[in-house]
């Protein structure tokens, strides 16, 4: 079917014009949601949360469908643990949800593969986590990346609720709560199937994709984990599972799906202190040291779009409330998940596993549940520059108030404390060029990250 692309007003709007009212593939029917005014616009009648990006200029598209169908109902899922007995709950139940699509706009900048994500709803909003966190590197390196509005509660009752004219329509029955969601799992797994479908070109600009992983960030990687878990991994949707900050979840090493779970030192700090399933054929488990489950990479990049399209931002409204203010993490894990997708796009097509990382050193006894430095860093890890040539503290855990837990924070050296750990600004640089080489060689860096990380560190003075 044709594909035509509109420029409205000079920005980057993909509007996806088929010959008919929408494209069925793989038992659910896709139809464009026109893109009429610029993100921002009173009317609302742009995507929630489209790409704080010119995405145009970077040779990219942004589109958004709904997506209709049947769905079966699996009840309990959330939290379902390795090889727990998973059935249908009642009869296939219609849905109406959106999916957002944000591709290259020609095939030879596309590198074959679909990021498929499960979008978060912990804070009664859509956010897109991984994308934010990953957007650069997803770009650069001609990613399709599709979100996934998987789920009611928080998810397409809230988009109903911000935009009645452009979501009014959509609907995913519940059981009234984020983790009660019987439909989602098909959901998901459908829309994943579709693009496994002769249909998938037509949907996608006339790209034809070769490998599809799927993702998600925090409760999202959780329903992920659950789904891996409850057998509907098996269907060969997906090649790959990338679950990011799935606290809490438990994963069968021995699962037939192959997985990266990657760990902030937060998340092993609380729910994911005796967590620690080995490594296996299938599964590799990373755990970043200085990381928070929420660090100042993924707000830098939310922040913007959350006080756009709600006027509102999270953190600025929890940081107040925190034991320490200056919340989130800055060691830049998002650097070391880049390096992981990067693995598992390799591994899915038939390549080496990712390597095995080394693990934090827990003490389960002890407050804070880690082992630390003199200076008050967790030991083991991955461990990047930021911990290995410190020039502030970066702790993945906070305390305060409800939600300050997962943000973490970051307190800067003083000039004595900077003076009396380095010689001189070379001795530091040195220290951060050392950790990089040593990060690239270990397989968690990427050449790229490495040299913008080292570049930074030739900027340093004190």
């Amino acid at each position: 079917m044709g594909l035509t692309i509109l420029r409205i007003a000079g920005i980057a709007l993909g509007l996806a014009l088929f010959a008919t009212s929408g494209a069925r593939a793989q038992g659910v029917n896709w139809t464009p949601i026109p893109t009429v005014s610029p993100p921002g616009s009173a009317d609302r009648s742009y995507p929630f949360f489209a790409a704080a990006r010119d995405l145009a200029i970077e040779g990219y598209v942004e589109e958004e469908f709904s997506v209709a169908g049947d769905a079966t109902p699996y009840s309990p899922f959330y939290g379902a643990k390795p090889g727990v007995a998973v059935a249908a709950s009642g009869p296939p139940t219609p849905f109406k949800t959106r999916v957002l699509v944000r591709r290259p706009d020609r095939p030879e900048n596309f590198n074959g593969v679909v990021v498929v994500e499960w979008l978060n709803v912990s804070n009664n909003f859509e956010a897109d986590n991984v994308w934010l966190t990953l957007q650069d590197h997803l770009v650069s390196s001609g990613y399709i990346w599709i979100g996934v509005s998987a789920q009611g509660f928080g998810g397409v009752d809230t988009l109903r609720s911000w935009s009645p004219e452009r979501y009014g329509d959509l609907r995913i029955d519940h059981d009234g709560g984020m983790t009660h969601e019987p439909l989602s799992p098909d959901i998901f797994r459908q829309i994943g199937a579709s693009l496994r479908s002769i249909n998938a070109a037509s949907l996608l600009g006339g790209l034809s994709p070769t490998t599809l992983i799927a993702t998600g960030q925090s409760q999202s990687a959780i329903w992920l984990a659950s789904f891996i878990n409850a057998g509907l991994a098996q269907t060969s949707t997906f090649d790959g599972f990338f679950l990011i900050s799935a606290t809490g979840a438990t994963i069968d090493p021995a699962t037939p799906s192959l997985v990266l779970r990657v760990v902030a030192e937060g998340d092993a700090a609380s729910a994911d202190a005796e967590n620690q399933p080995p490594d296996s054929a299938r599964f590799r488990q990373w755990e970043i040291a200085g990381s928070s489950h929420v660090d100042r990479h993924l707000r830098a990049a939310r922040e913007p779009v959350q006080l756009r399209d709600l006027g509102t931002s999270v953190q600025a409204a929890i940081a107040p409330q925190c034991d320490v203010a200056a919340i989130g993490t800055a060691s830049p894990a998002y650097m070391v998940e880049a390096a992981g997708l990067e693995h598992l796009v390799a591994w899915s097509r038939g390549g080496p596993p990712p390597p095995t990382a080394p693990r934090l050193v827990r003490h389960l006894e002890v407050e804070g549940r880690f082992q630390r430095d003199e200076m008050g860093l967790a030991s083991g890890g991955i461990r990047l520059p930021d911990v290995v040539a410190p020039i502030g503290l970066n702790v993945g855990m906070n305390g305060g108030a409800r939600g300050c837990a997962s943000q973490g924070y970051y307190l800067p050296f003083d000039l004595e404390t900077l003076r009396r750990r380095y010689p001189n600004v070379a001795h530091y640089r040195r220290a951060v060029t050392r950790s990089v080489r040593d990060n690239i060689t270990a397989g968690f860096l990427l050449p790229a990250d490495g040299d913008i990380i080292i570049s930074a560190a030739q900027g340093a003075s004190w």
